[in-house]
């Protein structure tokens, strides 16, 4: 297996890779800083990185697994199996290379990365004084160009400042007598706060009134309420006695007519008793007389469970399948597909419910 190549296609979406019994290896990317003592730009650098030492990153046994669509026990025998020819070829020849990566070389009694892309080593630093010349030359010019074309208005605009703000003084008394005229205006404000107050007191006023005129034509209402009910109480009698009297006539009519009803509804009764008693005679029974043998598709601890199964096979036009309870409480409720009279009529329709229906379905002798 070629380690590097997987490892290479880690480090494009992360920065850090772990390999089992080798370490992590590290994705590095510094960004251009500037060096104020020397006054340059560094340039930025993306180099790659070897620590054997370290546990972080993604592990190269679950990305091995998803690339090759294989166990993790697999995945992680591979990766161990190309750790260690990795090993013996740096016993051997002292160095070992991983594709796309660099060169393992061994130290003494550690490793020493010497990655194969050093591209980002190779830019040099740029100076800031290189830029700076362009922005101070264009910005004298401007200045200049802007200056010289002013420079005689702006005598000008001086010169009838002055005259404004000579005449400023001969406007100054008027802007003083206009000020005391405002000053007066203010006594009226005052004035208006008493009248704020009749107001209020009208207001009260009004509303007491008012309160005084819903009472007295609220006790009128009661008052008069009171008469009209009494008057309405005597109506009312006359009007139950007067129902009472044509009651007692139509009572003998309403006898015949409930006589003749009642008939008729207990020859319903009887018709529609009829029909559930005949339902339950065509019903199939459990385990019709005469069948010896089923199939067992299911067996469970509840009957809410075995009546769940069976209802799914019902509900799926399946109708032969039913639950057979058991004896005792704590035995398991069996569900069957169906009973039949000799065991060769099971063993054939057993074949049919493996292949289509159930494949764990089995023959069984009822008791």
């Amino acid at each position: 297996m070629d380690l590097g190549r997987y490892i290479y296609q880690v480090l494009k979406h992360r920065n850090e890779v772990f390999v089992i019994g080798l370490g992590v290896f590290k994705r590095i990317h510094t960004s251009s800083v500037f060096d104020e003592r020397k006054g340059v730009y560094l340039p930025p650098l993306t180099y790659l990185e070897f620590d054997p030492k370290s546990v972080d990153g993604v592990d190269i046994v679950e990305y091995i697994q998803q690339a090759k669509q294989v166990s993790h026990a697999d995945a992680q025998d591979s990766v161990q199996e190309a750790v260690i020819n990795l090993f013996e070829e740096i016993k051997d020849h002292g160095q070992a290379s991983l594709t796309h990566l660099g060169q393992l070389i061994r130290h003494g009694n550690s490793l020493v990365f010497k990655a194969e892309d050093l591209s980002g080593f190779q830019l040099e630093p740029v100076e800031a004084g290189e830029i700076l010349p362009t922005a101070v030359v264009t910005a004298p010019e401007e200045e200049l160009e802007v200056e010289e074309p002013v420079a005689e208005p702006a005598e000008e605009q001086t010169v009838e400042e002055t005259e404004v703000t000579e005449e400023v003084p001969n406007e100054e008394p008027v802007a003083f007598t206009e000020e005391p005229e405002a000053i007066v205006e203010e006594p009226v404000y005052e004035e208006e706060a008493p009248r704020s107050s009749n107001k209020l007191v009208w207001f009260i006023a009004a509303a007491i009134l008012a309160i005084a005129v819903i009472g007295g034509l609220a006790y009128n209402k009661g008052f008069f309420g009171k008469n009209t009910s009494t008057a309405a109480l005597d109506s009312n009698k006359q009007v139950i006695a007067q129902n009472n009297a044509a009651m007692a006539t139509t009572d003998s009519s309403s006898l015949a007519l409930d006589s003749l009803g009642r008939a008729d509804s207990t020859a319903a009764k009887d018709s529609a008793a009829v029909k559930p008693a005949a339902s339950e005679e065509t019903k199939k029974p459990l385990i019709p007389a005469g069948h010896q043998y089923s199939i067992v598709i299911g067996k469970h601890a509840t009957l809410a469970q075995a009546f769940d199964q069976a209802e799914s096979f019902n509900k799926a036009g399946v109708t032969s399948v039913r639950v057979i309870p058991s004896k005792l409480a704590h035995n398991k409720k069996t569900v069957i597909w169906d009973t039949y009279v000799t065991k060769a009529e099971a063993d054939s329709a057993l074949r049919v419910v493996q292949k289509r229906h159930v494949a764990d379905a089995w023959v069984q002798k009822l008791n």
